[in-house]
């Protein structure tokens, strides 16, 4: 292995270090407590080696949700297939995000006040790239439910039903979060068994 190959895997080892402890700061403290040096020190890092690597905080967080966003993509992809009906992808959507939220409550903890439009980035550019992140996750949902959806014409319109799938989602997060994961399935089931019976009475 060359010079410059092992300070890339160096470097990228690095970066990865980063993210992890930066994921951590921000869901013990939150984003508006989180420091970049604590960051730094979650890293054993020195503040000017962190900066190196990421200009403020709004960028660490940025990157964090970019890194989650396709993650959630890549398996949801891989989930739901073009042959599933609107209800078996409509489950498998609501069964994921209750999967991930449950393992992954640090980005949970991070993702939420996003949802809720609660933050506001020291940067702006940083907000615009955050509402980007999730516009192309619900387009890509979107996508998917309205291939189906134009199929099987359920009595309902489809930006209705994302407005539900994000309360469903906020919903979901916040019981997790509470400590009561109990209700956030009994939520999710009311949810599904409320659009299943309407497609029932509608044939």
């Amino acid at each position: 292995m060359g010079v410059r190959e092992r300070r890339g895997r160096e470097e990228q080892t690095r970066f990865g270090e980063i993210l992890l402890a930066a994921e951590k700061v921000f869901a013990e403290r939150g984003y508006y407590q989180a420091r970049m040096d604590d960051i730094a020190e979650t890293a054993e890092l020195s503040k000017g080696t962190l900066y190196y690597y990421f200009k403020s905080k709004d960028e660490i967080y940025l990157h964090l949700l970019d890194r989650e966003a396709k993650k959630i993509r890549e398996e949801m992809e891989r989930r739901i297939s073009d042959e599933s009906s609107f209800l078996e992808a409509l489950e498998e959507t609501i069964s994921f995000y209750f999967e991930y939220f449950e393992r992954h409550e640090g980005y949970l903890k991070m993702f939420l006040p996003c949802l809720c439009g609660f933050l506001s980035f020291e940067e702006k550019g940083v907000l615009r790239k955050s509402g980007e992140i999730y516009d192309d996750h619900r387009d890509f949902i979107r996508g998917h439910l309205k291939k189906k959806m134009s199929r099987e014409r359920p009595p309902f319109g489809l930006e209705d039903l994302l407005k539900f799938i994000k309360t469903l989602q906020i919903g979901i997060g916040l019981r997790l979060l509470e400590g009561k994961p109990d209700e956030a399935k009994a939520a999710a089931r009311f949810f599904l068994g409320l659009v299943r019976r309407v497609m029932e009475e509608r044939t």
